[in-house]
């Protein structure tokens, strides 16, 4: 762990005046019948096959789409409580303390948002855990907070759900979707400028102190990682297009992954994330 600093002061400051965000949001307004995703955030945007389905059938989609983006949520958040709270132990650091302690708590009441939504929509996928990915579970079996990948993973695992949460802004001006879910997307982007800009300065020291070669042995697995949790999050299993509604006779996900609107989305949501961690020595090759 790296000492107290005035980004850690900062941050904690920021997260003092918490307030449960599940009881700050009107639930009533809960609305099945408008997008829950821009239209253009879709997996299928674009493709002709997808746009000539019924304007209901599109629309749930982006509701599933983003109960699988909240499902992606709650596993990554429990795993990083997880490894937070494993840390705080014997940790003299006050300051980081107090961080990891609000970080928890705030990751918590994402989880709660993110289980109200479900529960009270219906809108679930059921067996998720079936989907994600191989070596990430991996990684959850042997990870802890002082690994040497453990806040790279975590910069990689906030900042891409987070480029799809900022989509849902650019659907608010028409009114094109859910006010509940822009709401609660809102208060989650929020709180997430301070996990990533945390998990960031975790990753910046703690790459600092990595020797070079061990650099060069663990990329691989980073770079891998990196893709695995790209393709898990931005193109949902094809289990989901089957909840949604769309007729069983395409292959969707199929479609979805030759996208090319899809394909432009996720490299650009990717870059940012990648090419951070190649300034900070890590070597990935962001085209493969």
């Amino acid at each position: 762990m790296y000492s107290p600093s005035a980004l850690i002061e900062r941050l904690n400051e920021s997260s003092a005046p918490y307030r449960d965000p599940v009881a700050r949001l009107n639930w009533d307004s809960l609305d099945l019948g408008i997008w829950w995703l821009p239209p253009q955030a879709v997996s299928l945007a674009g493709v002709a096959a997808y746009e000539r389905l019924p304007f209901e059938t599109r629309m749930r989609l982006s509701q599933f789409e983003l109960v699988h983006v909240l499902e992606a949520g709650l596993w990554l958040e429990a795993f990083f409580i997880e490894c937070l709270a494993g840390a705080l132990d014997g940790l003299d650091d006050l300051a980081l303390r107090r961080r990891m302690l609000h970080e928890i708590r705030e990751e918590a009441g994402h989880g709660l948002m993110f289980i109200e939504l479900m529960e009270r929509s219906g809108v679930r996928i059921p067996d998720a855990a079936r989907y994600r990915p191989l070596l990430a579970r991996g990684f959850r079996r042997v990870m802890t907070a002082n690994s040497a990948l453990f806040w790279p993973l975590v910069v990689i695992c906030e900042e891409l759900p987070d480029k799809l949460n900022r989509t849902v802004r650019q659907g608010v001006a028409d009114a094109t979707i859910s006010a509940l879910v822009y709401h609660m997307t809102t208060l989650h982007i929020i709180d997430e400028a301070r996990h990533i800009a945390h998990s960031r300065a975790m990753c910046s020291a703690r790459s600092h102190n990595i020797a070079p070669w061990r650099k060069v042995l663990l990329s691989p697995l980073l770079a891998r990682a990196l893709k695995d949790f790209a393709r898990y999050l931005f193109y949902p299993p094809a289990a989901l297009y089957r909840l949604a509604g769309l007729p069983p006779a395409q292959d969707w996900r199929r479609l979805a992954t030759s996208n090319p609107r899809r394909r432009q989305f996720v490299a650009q949501a990717v870059k940012p994330t990648g090419e951070y961690l190649q300034s900070e020595g890590w070597q990935l090759r962001l085209n493969d």
